[in-house]
């Protein structure tokens, strides 16, 4: 199916892993293509939560946090094919995909999340980081998350 456009949402789950149902009805009640996610306190094995998305039609794209707490994901409707972008950033956590249509601009879609507790200057000087490598790609730009 090609699909030129994509309805966005953004959502903190504080904790996906207990209400996996629920974030899943907002997407779907809301019709949402791209569902971006932070503090969704997933640890890597998710593979339970990844087969629940999968059976509603969304694929489940995350970053999760090594220790308690934090991490973004993206939940993705399984018509959009997407490349995953790598970043590392000290102050803040940050997942992206890059969705291509062959009828128009790719999208890349980012989600992040800063923890309350890192320090503003830091954010600040990362953040300027990604934005300029984001201006030097193709494609239009969307930029979700918790901020704090």
């Amino acid at each position: 199916a090609v699909v030129s456009t994509q309805s966005t949402g953004t959502l903190n789950c504080f904790s996906i892993r207990n209400k996996v149902y629920e974030v899943l009805g907002v997407a779907i009640d809301h019709e949402l293509d791209v569902a971006c996610l932070s503090e969704t306190w997933l640890r890597g094995d998710e593979s339970a939560i990844v087969r629940e998305a999968s059976e509603l039609r969304y694929s489940l794209i995350s970053v999760p946090r090594p220790s308690r707490g934090g991490g973004v994901a993206f939940l993705l409707r399984k018509v959009f094919h997407y490349t995953e972008v790598k970043h590392s950033f000290s102050s803040f956590e940050c997942a992206e995909i890059l969705i291509k249509h062959p009828s128009c601009r790719s999208t890349r879609f980012l989600s992040i999340y800063r923890p309350p507790n890192s320090p503003i200057p830091l954010f600040l000087d990362e953040f300027e980081t990604l934005l300029v490598r984001l201006a030097e790609r193709p494609g239009e730009i969307i930029i979700t998350g918790d901020f704090n």
